[in-house]
């Protein structure tokens, strides 16, 4: 399973579906909380002779909403459902406010994960 799908099939649910790959089409509703979601490195697992079908991939999540201390509760509430899911190991490895989005005009938080993944073959 790879960590894209992990993360909207625990994240999804909790957030109405309004989880997608960063970033959301500009047509995307910006009304309620939203995240997106994007790999920023993969570490392939290989042994001696070839890759062994698992990364641990770093994953960034991007919460999103109109008011600041709503979007830190919603992070939380990121965090602690990627790290209790059991499908796939999960580390938390950092959170930032990103403040106020230009794009968006949305306050952000971003969550950093590693999460192994199991190549689809």
């Amino acid at each position: 399973m790879l960590a894209s799908e992990i993360i909207y099939q625990v994240l999804g649910p909790l957030f109405g579906d309004r989880v997608g790959p960063h970033p959301m089409p500009k047509e995307f509703d910006k009304s309620t909380t939203y995240l997106t979601y994007q790999g920023i490195s993969n570490i392939p697992l290989n042994t001696i002779k070839t890759w062994t079908g698992h990364d641990q991939v770093r994953m960034q999540v991007n919460i999103y909403n109109h008011d600041n201390i709503q979007c830190e509760r919603d992070a939380n509430q990121a965090k602690w459902a990627l790290c209790a899911q059991k499908q796939l190991s999960c580390e938390l490895i950092g959170q930032s406010d990103a403040g106020l989005d230009e794009d968006t005009q949305l306050y952000c938080q971003q969550i950093d994960f590693y999460i192994w993944q199991t190549a689809c073959n």
